[in-house]
């Protein structure tokens, strides 16, 4: 997985599980097929995706996709959220921690680590 930092850090690929987000091209990949997503849309996922131990506010969420002009009651980030979970599919792909703000699914994040030889690898004879 390769991550940026997404409060301001030049724009890479970020590839979690089936989902790959181009920061660059500003386009979003699930299972290779790209997903149509809005500009507000995109920069919410790249940056919690950017982040993906880290629990984002929604004050910074706000403050670094819709800049100054929010209302502190805005359910903007509820429903934008909603719409990605719809768009990915799932929703445990954006998970709510309630009373603080919004982060990637974990599960999302880690690659399993392989139980065994991989499958061809020569094993030793006794």
């Amino acid at each position: 997985m390769r991550r940026a930092n997404g409060l301001g850090s030049s724009p890479q690929v970020i590839a979690l599980c089936t989902l790959r987000i181009d920061g660059k091209a500003r386009e979003v990949r699930l299972r290779d097929q790209v997903v149509a997503v809005t500009s507000k849309e995109f920069e919410l996922l790249y940056t919690l995706a950017a982040n993906p131990e880290t629990v984002v506010s929604r004050k910074e969420l706000m403050a670094k996709i819709w800049g100054d002009n929010w209302a502190q009651t805005s359910r903007t980030i509820d429903t934008h959220v909603s719409s990605l979970r719809a768009k990915l599919g799932s929703p445990t792909w954006i998970v709510t921690v309630r009373g603080v703000g919004y982060r990637i699914g974990l599960a999302y994040t880690k690659v399993p680590e392989p139980v065994g030889p991989a499958p061809g690898t020569p094993t030793k004879s006794s």
